[in-house]
């Protein structure tokens, strides 16, 4: 169980993988995740459930629609048949 830091503070990014993040994946058998890694993976999870362009953008806290459509626009493929088939 992680505890919290003492005195409070802000988390750094760097020690805290060091201390927490690298050990369990070490531990679950997946490295080389890196954090960055589970942004794709919620992306990628939220264009499965069907979110929309524009709330995956500002979750995501991307700039524009146009970045998220051009980055992950690849998945998009599986929805876009549906609402094909929907509309035929």
């Amino acid at each position: 169980m992680c505890s919290a830091p003492q005195g409070g503070g802000p988390i750094r990014r760097t020690i805290w993988a060091a201390r927490f993040f690298r050990p369990a994946v070490q531990r679950a058998g997946l490295a080389p995740l890196r954090i960055h890694d589970l942004r794709h993976t919620a992306v990628a999870l939220w264009i499965a459930a069907g979110a929309s362009t524009l709330a995956i953008t500002r979750w995501a806290g991307h700039s524009s629609s146009a970045f998220v459509l051009d980055r992950y626009g690849h998945l998009l493929d599986g929805p876009a048949a549906t609402a094909t088939a929907c509309l035929d």
